[in-house]
């Protein structure tokens, strides 16, 4: 069952939130709720990306609550979690830490990680630095790239295909930060829209964000009511240094290269990866970007959600969440 957009920031708030101070003094703010610890259906722990929460979840967490014990962090940086000023904080190698070390604050031997955005490179990653802890994996909207042998080149990457600067300018942490924080709401309310694709015209968003006349700036988005907005951009004011943590995942590329330079590249667990169609036909666009994702990962099953964008978490909830329910139902 599906969160309705009226009442949603209401259950949200009335969910069991604590804080896990973890062995390195970061502390992760999280929603630990659904089935007992003596269930013996293995843990969900559910990922958000960039420039979400926890919250983006609302939608699933229900559902997925009635059968499972779930977990759903805010990640370093974002919401009430801890937001290191070191730009060297966020890469891949401390965020996944991060959640091997909730998994021991709670207890819990291994979890099935289902993640979006950058929620879902970091559950990727998880298989890779902490296989131990891992009894499945599902990414949403965001294919597998198994660590390289040559170090991402980001001035060429955009160079080549430039739908893409908006990781230049993410990677930009500082400026982009101060940018976003003198207009929070505006720049929720492009980003969280149908018609904003991501990568898209991001980058232009971001670079007008205080005066650009795009009507997505101030026209009511159909994927989140009124106070749904208005929660995120309280859950920004919030967090130490607003968007510039956030934003810090985005300039990792040779610390994250290097770090993963001796990791394995299969993923031998059980594997779901759901792709959109992004609303232009029905191939699906990160499948073709991964194209050799099921050589690397022999237990991959591939779901297609048709007509649906980078937030087809709440574009097509419903049929997101009964993905996921049919694909635990059997792998547990």
């Amino acid at each position: 069952m599906a969160t309705s957009a009226s009442d949603a920031v209401p259950q949200w708030e009335q969910l069991p939130h604590a804080f896990a101070r973890l062995a390195d003094g970061i502390c992760l703010h999280y929603v630990d709720t659904g089935a007992s610890a003596s269930s013996t259906s293995v843990p969900v722990v559910l990922l958000h990306g960039w420039p979400d929460v926890g919250f983006g979840w609302r939608h699933q967490l229900a559902a997925l609550a009635a059968k499972y014990r779930v977990i759903v962090p805010d990640m370093r940086g974002f919401g009430q979690s801890s937001a290191p000023a070191e730009a060297s904080a966020y890469g891949s190698k401390n965020v996944t830490s991060d959640l091997a070390k909730l998994l021991d604050v709670l207890q819990i031997d291994k979890a099935v990680f289902i993640g979006h955005d950058y929620g879902a490179t970091m559950s990727w990653r998880m298989c890779l630095y902490y296989p131990e802890r891992v009894a499945a994996v599902c990414s949403v909207d965001i294919p597998y790239y198994p660590p390289s042998d040559q170090c991402t080149d980001v001035d060429a990457l955009v160079a080549m295909l430039p739908q893409f600067a908006y990781l230049k300018l993410l990677g930009e942490s500082e400026a982009t930060a101060q940018k976003l924080a003198k207009a929070p709401k505006r720049f929720f309310n492009a980003v969280f829209h149908h018609t904003t694709e991501i990568p898209g015209d991001l980058a232009r968003l971001i670079e007008n964000v205080e005066n650009g006349s795009d009507a997505r700036y101030t026209e009511p988005s159909a994927l989140l009511s009124g106070d749904e907005l208005e929660y995120y951009v309280r859950q920004v004011s919030r967090t130490a240094g607003g968007f510039m943590g956030g934003c810090r995942y985005y300039g990792q590329w040779q610390r994250d290269f290097e770090a993963e330079l001796t990791l394995p590249r299969e993923i031998p667990h059980e594997t779901l990866f759901i792709a959109t169609t992004r609303s232009k036909g029905d191939d699906p666009a990160q499948q073709q970007m991964a194209p050799g994702m099921s050589q690397l990962i022999p237990k991959l099953e591939t779901k297609v959600v048709h007509e649906a964008g980078h937030w087809v978490l709440w574009e097509k909830k419903g049929e997101i969440t009964t993905m996921l329910l049919a694909w635990l139902e059997r792998i547990n």
